[in-house]
């Protein structure tokens, strides 16, 4: 290849692995969606499964697994473990509503373990049989609805708040496994099959262990890898080094113990291996532009934080920086205006 020539670089080289942490309180992650959270998404995979629910929103592509859909208010998407997914917005609605729940593997695989040996799938609409679109319809978008409502809601939670925010997600698994489940079929196209176990090892391993020094050596160790293969094994899979990711999943778990008021400050910082509050900090201004005051204080505000439990995805939190957006050849469908309020044709 000469000098000049550029090499095109595809989304599965530029995708982001994503760090998924369970709300405060749940074995999943609710996020809701509005207009003061991101519309578009750069392409990013991580090992949790991940639903999502258009309740109202602007015309999309959505890219799950090297295809792209329109999609649009109405319409539910999700990306399987290890699936590299993204969406880009084509107009912009500030009243828009969506809900995201990622179920993260082990906690999917011990409720269902038949995981393992299929998929779930329900992009293609046109695909659904009469029954599917029932269940589509009338079993997963109303619960979707329900979550929305919960989480929205400002005032002091009910008493049942959190048990309803545990069920209505086992009630979602349990209708997409009945009605959506695909078993004992070709995997979706993923990143290669060899590197998916190796990467939950390496997650898993550094889940259990990030409120400790995690050498690599150690991890190494562990996988049965030599230290410069998995050197370069996590940087290629993950997007960063090991101790660029152990810093990123420890600040994302002392900003979820802030946030759930698990102590002080310095409290949270030992909770979570920080050799002090100012070295907590550090991490904090440096992975989520914000010290564990501000966080705290934006919550109190209802500007963001637990705005993860109502409102706030990070769009950046668990993402490599400097990533790109993912670009389609399709262009934005004719007309200025924000796609019609109205379930998908199929679906009415």
């Amino acid at each position: 290849m000469k000098s000049s020539e550029r090499r095109e670089v595809t989304v599965e080289e530029t995708a982001a692995h994503e760090v998924v942490i369970p709300t405060d309180r749940l074995s999943v992650r609710l996020v809701l969606h509005t207009g003061i959270t991101p519309e578009s998404f750069q392409p990013h995979w991580h090992s949790s499964f991940e639903i999502n629910c258009m309740l109202r929103w602007p015309e999309s592509e959505v890219l799950v697994g090297g295809r792209t859909w329109r999609m649009h208010t109405g319409r539910i998407w999700l990306a399987n473990s290890q699936q590299i997914h993204g969406e880009r917005t084509l107009h912009n609605d500030p009243l828009r509503r969506a809900v995201t729940i990622l179920y993260p593997y082990p906690y999917l695989r011990r409720v269902f373990p038949a995981i393992d040996a299929g998929r779930f799938e329900l992009n293609d609409v046109e695909g659904l049989t009469a029954e599917q679109l029932s269940a589509y319809h009338h079993l997963l978008y109303p619960r979707f609805a329900k979550l929305a409502e919960l989480l929205a809601r400002d005032a002091e939670p009910a008493p049942t708040h959190y048990l309803q925010l545990s069920l209505l997600p086992l009630e979602i698994l349990n209708i997409l496994a009945q009605s959506f489940f695909i078993a004992d079929v070709e995997r979706p196209r993923t990143l290669a099959a060899e590197p998916i176990v190796r990467t939950h090892r390496i997650v898993d391993y550094v889940e259990e262990h990030y409120a400790t020094k995690i050498r690599l050596e150690d991890l190494a160790d562990y996988c049965h890898l030599s230290r410069g293969y998995m050197a370069r094994f996590i940087k290629e899979h993950l997007g960063y080094t090991l101790s660029e990711y152990v810093a990123m999943v420890r600040a994302e778990h002392a900003r979820q113990d802030l946030l759930a008021r698990r102590g002080t400050q310095s409290e949270v910082a030992a909770l979570n291996g920080y050799s002090g509050l100012r070295t907590m900090n550090r991490q904090l201004q440096k992975i989520f532009g914000r010290t564990a005051k501000e966080i705290l204080a934006d919550a109190g505000s209802g500007t963001s934080g637990e705005a993860a439990a109502r409102g706030a995805r990070e769009s950046t939190a668990g993402q490599a920086p400097g990533r790109r957006a993912w670009e389609s050849t399709a262009g934005p469908s004719a007309g200025d205006g924000v796609s019609e309020v109205r379930l998908d044709p199929r679906l009415e």
